[in-house]
């Protein structure tokens, strides 16, 4: 059985919050959410956004946030 590490979490909730519910993914958020560190949940962000399956935006105060690229969709749970 495979076993899920650290940054397993960090995408599988990032790209579900984002992706399947069009919602943003803050770094401190998903650290919650996956029960890691907020420096490992940052580093992986932006490692995902980096390979092209998030889009990272900085705001005007200063929060970093990541959404869905632009041209993604999901239909039934299916990521097209």
């Amino acid at each position: 059985m495979v076993q899920e590490r650290t940054r397993d979490r960090v995408w599988k909730y990032s790209l579900a919050r984002t992706i399947v519910n069009g919602e943003s993914a803050r770094p401190e958020k998903i650290a919650e959410i996956a029960d890691v560190s907020e420096r490992t949940a940052r580093e992986t962000l932006n490692v995902i956004a980096a390979a092209g399956w998030l889009k990272r935006e900085v705001l005007d105060d200063g929060t970093v946030r990541f959404v869905s690229p632009d041209g993604v969709e999901v239909k039934d749970g299916i990521l097209l």
